[in-house]
């Protein structure tokens, strides 16, 4: 393979070679066009608005074609495969304000990349397609700004800009375009204050539930038409403040004169505007900007994407479910004590009153095992399930040395049986143990449909834990003991047979029952692994080596425990009785016996001398190397007294 690989690369490298020497206009020969062969696409790709390459039926200018790379693979990944035609928009990435799907590198977010039926290849018509990602609720209400009914791009640049929000002037600039400040029905509006600046500080630019696209939150002094109470013109004709925005509002909002437990830190220090609008607002409490941003700009959160659950609250910016804004008498500002505030939301008969409590949920203890606002770990969990519940659990954490561990105890899945808070069963586990409904849940694969199977008696009523420990155990399984040892305390009448009887099975002596019988249900009799004789060939398989090339002893190969016990036996072999017993059971001293024994009556335990039980090269079962004299029939050298 090497050989042709080296002749391959070779051949390539010349054809490479010969390509770059072929003159220029011979390269721009035409080609076959994909739409040629793909005529099914033409009809789909070639409507309504088409996107330049694919009206020229250029398809090489996204797709590499077929041949030694193979397949309709693009030449480059978004956004870089359309900078090469929209030049200008490669620049637009180093702007101030940015459309989120274009620092993405997401340009099908917004456009078909083929065609489509609506201008620029937009995948909606123009409103439609910004309110794809953009809630047309918090946009379009009851009084609309007539800008944002004449279309989104009247004031926004679609891709990028050099202003904030992707405003196509400065904030101010753009309102000014239609409002002029000089008018007397604007001065009247603003109460004879020469206003020149900061629209949006009072207006939402889009639309509004009230008059004048006033925001939903007035500050009181604004909406009484008391500007004066913060503001003065000055000898130059500008609104000038006061005193400082913090002293000002200082001077109405007075401290309640409690001290908190904990302070919030801009509040401790005046800095009001750090988290309020002084105007208007469209959010609750006067707040600058929404609440899940005005919280993050300082308190960095979700900012790992790593994280794999987050409190609801957190997520929607409800920082102040949880939280006071300025003080509080309990630490982190917290609207009440941690153990009494998780249940306002989470209500307590589901965590923390059912028969069987798990302690911490039944002291409101929630931080010892949540994280409050997110986590890498499901569920706002401190840290691994398993980790969290051994580092009280210390008498269960020392099972996990044992030599044979439980699934879902191994991985650290406690709630794969247990349920974390409450439960109607001990030990706060999912389900009863009795019947094997807990079991069960997870092994239903050992309950089989199968008619013929019989099962062990103990399992077929669900008394898992009578054989079983629940986490680990130093004996496979997690059995609680010795297979063997499990086993004789049922089956007392074996016990009794092997502490009397000398001769034990191999398997037995070694109180391993699971070398035969499975645990829980069979299709064969007394739930053996397999049926006879097949189950003992597993181990004794030379019995069997004259079966297929010689003959086979019947009562062998139709089932061994006709002449052998299963467990113990007073006689070697575990014969069920003396092996010149056992033969004389079938073969008796008749006269064709005699005849085959040349008329001579074996001595008793003489059988296995001459033949062996389980099988031979011939029908007489006679070990395959004989002595001479013997195999002549001349018993005289040896036994003087016999006749030939």
């Amino acid at each position: 393979m090497t050989g042709k690989r080296a002749r391959f690369i070779v051949v390539l490298l010349c054809f490479a070679l010969a390509a770059a020497c072929v003159p220029q206009h011979a390269k721009r020969q035409p080609r076959k066009k994909c739409l040629e062969c793909h005529e099914e696409l033409r009809e789909k790709f070639l409507s309504g608005i088409v996107h330049s390459p694919v009206k020229e039926e250029n398809c090489w200018a996204c797709h590499l074609p077929h041949g030694l790379i193979g397949g309709t693979y693009l030449r480059k990944n978004q956004p870089d495969l359309c900078f090469p035609c929209h030049k200008e928009l490669a620049a637009d990435m180093e702007k101030t304000s940015v459309h989120k799907p274009v620092g993405d590198g997401r340009c099908d977010k917004c456009h078909e990349v083929h065609n489509g039926p609506f201008p620029g290849l937009l995948k909606a018509e123009r409103q439609d397609s910004c309110f794809a990602c953009h809630d047309r609720k918090t946009i379009m209400k009851a009084n609309v700004h007539s800008p944002v009914e004449t279309g989104c791009e009247t004031c926004h640049d679609n891709h990028a800009s050099g202003n904030p929000a992707l405003l196509l002037k400065g904030k101010d600039e753009t309102c000014f375009t239609c409002h002029e400040t000089g008018t007397e029905v604007f001065i009247a509006a603003h109460r004879g204050y020469p206003v020149k600046t900061g629209c949006v500080l009072c207006h939402s630019p889009h639309s509004s539930d009230g008059s004048a696209f006033l925001k939903n939150v007035l500050h009181k002094p604004m909406s009484d038409g008391q500007c004066e109470s913060c503001h003065e013109v000055d000898s130059a004709a500008k609104i000038v403040l006061k005193d400082t925005p913090d002293d000002l509002c200082v001077s109405c909002h007075k401290e309640d004169g409690k001290a908190g437990e904990s302070i919030h830190e801009p509040y401790a220090q005046k800095e009001c505007v750090e988290c309020h609008a002084v105007h208007a607002s469209e959010y609750q409490d006067m707040l600058a900007t929404s609440p899940e941003t005005v919280c993050l700009k300082c308190h960095e959160q979700g900012q790992d994407k790593k994280e794999k659950s987050v409190h609801a609250p957190a997520e929607k910016g409800g920082c102040l479910s949880c939280h006071y804004g300025h003080q509080s008498q309990v630490k982190s500002l917290l609207k009440a004590n941690p153990k009494t505030l998780c249940f306002q939301c989470h209500q307590r008969a589901d965590f923390a009153t059912g028969p069987v409590v798990h302690d911490p949920a039944a002291k409101g203890e929630c931080l010892d095992c949540h994280k409050p606002h997110e986590s890498k770990q499901r569920v706002l969990l401190v840290c691994k399930e398993g980790d969290l519940c051994l580092s009280c659990h210390e008498k269960t954490r020392d099972e996990m040395g044992l030599y044979s561990l439980h699934r879902p105890f191994a991985s650290g899945e406690c709630s794969r049986c247990h349920q974390p808070h409450q439960s109607k069963h001990r030990i706060l586990l999912k389900k009863k143990t009795a019947k094997g409904e807990l079991c069960f849940n997870c092994h239903q694969g050992l309950i089989k449909a199968d008619p013929d199977i019989s099962f062990h008696q103990p399992f077929a009523k669900g008394y898992c834990m009578k054989c079983h420990s629940h986490h680990s155990s130093n004996f496979a399984y997690i059995m609680k003991k010795k297979s063997g040892d499990i086993c004789l305390e049922c089956h007392s009448q074996i016990k009794a047979e092997l502490k009397k009887l000398p001769v034990k099975h191999e398997p037995v002596d070694r109180l391993n029952c699971g070398a035969c019988h499975l645990a829980h249900g069979s299709v064969h009799k007394e739930l053996l692994l397999k049926g006879q004789p097949d189950l003992c060939l597993m181990c004794h398989s030379e019995k069997a080596e004259y079966w297929k090339s010689g003959v086979a002893h019947d009562p062998a190969k139709k089932d061994c425990s006709l002449c052998h016990n299963s467990h113990a036996s007073d006689y070697p072999a575990i014969l069920k009785t003396r092996a010149d017993a056992v033969c004389a059971g079938c073969h008796k001293g008749d006269t064709a016996f005699l005849n085959a024994h040349r008329g001579i009556k074996p001595g008793p335990g003489s059988c296995l001398g001459c033949h062996d039980p389980h099988g031979g090269p011939d029908s007489s079962l006679l070990y395959p190397v004989s002595h001479a004299p013997f195999e002549q029939g001349n018993c005289r050298p040896c036994h003087p007294g016999r006749a030939k």
